[in-house]
């Protein structure tokens, strides 16, 4: 095997490790490159050869981000910025370019079902310059993070390459690197990020398991073109019932709706496709008559799990590589960025040795993310996913809702709730 990549010094002294190598290009992994690379941190993190179309030469100093799959901008996989990441979107300078290509939510609401009228139960419609939810799906933000790479010149991203093992040396770590046509590559780095999704091969190699549940329902996500508007839809709609609940969501500016909806967890793929129109039917306020196309339909878990720990020797895990959550509070996506944010900032910390001890850091860090999932993003998603699933077939149930559910209470009131801070601040942990 050919000695490992590092960074190559010209005095006859062996290369250095790399600081940083990020396992995983999708949201959270570009967003903790593209903040690591605003840093002076030596180097920067680890990349790769290809941004898009355009190809840029390999540099083993540069930050490097391993991606096995090519981008597509047309992703709507995940489609909403909540307004407490935008202070964060604002420091980096990436708010004036996400506005440009997303839309604010002009407002949202809970409704009945189509079978109960899809009746009005409680909302709140956006004034222009009202913080309300970016409308954004994940292939333009993760293309737009690319950009803002390319702009800095201080990063790469490795298209079609994955991560499939790592070992932890002395004051380093060597990743191994599978690119296509099969050629594979050892590149030695201070630190390995896992942020390769649901599936983590970071997190499996470390032999980390899941603490939570996969929910009773499997959900299922599909894009279609129909007008919600015409029939007094918001942009956002949580829809109220034991069977038919769900969620509708305007994507963009071009006709295109999220309609999520609930199905057995034992309905195989073959069959959510087969009865897809049945159902997209009983979501649809006029069952569909006026004509619908579908775009898109992903089933998927509908669970509530987070790793026993987000860091470990020389590697740490963030986004879904360490916990997943339903999308019914909106927190799967923005505590991802929560992890990437506090993350960047604890690993420069680390890599500039400002850190007064980088170990209990790190540790620390991890510990806290881990509440933070607890605290702040398990439970109100857990609440979220019960309350679609309320019956509210009479106005009694409604009222009675509205009175013990305080969301929905405070909603009807206009008195929207404020969720509890997602980011954990560096300066808080121990070791800082």
């Amino acid at each position: 095997m050919a000695a490992p990549i590092g960074i190559t010094r010209h005095n006859g002294t062996p290369p250095s490790p790399l600081p940083i190598v990020v396992a995983g290009g999708g949201c959270v992994g570009l967003l903790l490159a593209h903040l690591l690379t605003q840093s002076s941190v030596p180097n920067r993190v680890i990349a790769s050869i290809a941004l898009f179309h355009q190809n840029i030469p390999t540099n083993p100093s540069l930050p490097k981000v391993i991606e096995p799959e090519h981008p597509d901008p047309a992703s709507t996989r995940a489609m909403v910025h909540q307004p407490l990441m935008f202070p964060l979107f604002a420091r980096i300078g990436l708010m004036p370019e996400l506005s440009r290509h997303g839309s604010f939510s002009s407002g949202l609401c809970f409704r009945t079902s189509a079978k109960n009228g899809s009746k009005f139960i409680a909302g709140k419609q956006f004034r222009e310059g009202d913080k309300s939810q970016l409308l954004l799906p994940q292939g333009k933000f993760k293309e737009i993070l690319m950009w803002k790479m390319e702009e800095v010149g201080h990063s790469e991203v490795r298209l079609g390459s994955r991560v499939v093992g790592f070992e932890e040396k002395s004051g380093s770590i060597e990743v191994r690197i599978h690119h296509e046509g099969g050629k594979e590559e050892t590149i030695e780095a201070e630190y390995l990020i896992g942020a390769d999704g649901a599936k983590s091969t970071i997190r499996k190699t470390l032999g980390l398991t899941f603490d939570g549940e996969t929910l009773p329902n499997q959900l299922v996500a599909t894009d279609i073109i129909y007008d919600f508007h015409a029939h007094g839809f918001f942009d956002a709609n949580f829809i109220v019932d034991p069977d038919n609940y769900g969620l509708i969501g305007r994507i963009d500016d071009k006709g295109l709706w999220r309609v999520s909806y609930g199905v057995p967890n034992e309905f195989s793929e073959e069959e959510v496709r087969r009865d897809a129109e049945d159902k997209l039917r009983k979501m649809l306020p006029d069952g569909g008559k006026s004509g619908f196309e579908v775009k898109r339909i992903a089933p998927y878990k509908a669970q509530q799990l987070c790793v026993e720990k987000f860091w470990t020797g020389r590697v740490g895990l963030c986004g879904d590589a360490a916990h997943l959550t339903n999308p019914y509070a909106g927190l799967g996506l923005a505590s991802g960025i929560a992890d990437a944010s506090s993350l960047a900032e604890v690993l420069i910390r680390v890599l500039s040795h400002q850190s007064s001890n980088p170990h209990k850091l790190l540790s620390s860090w991890s510990d806290a993310r881990r509440q933070k999932f607890y605290t702040v993003i398990d439970k109100p998603s857990r609440m979220a996913y019960a309350r679609v699933k309320n019956k509210v077939d009479t106005e009694d149930e409604i009222v009675a809702l509205l009175a013990r559910d305080p969301m929905v209470g405070a909603l009807k009131k206009g008195m929207p709730a404020i969720p509890p801070p997602i980011e954990t601040r560096g300066e808080e942990l121990v070791g800082w």
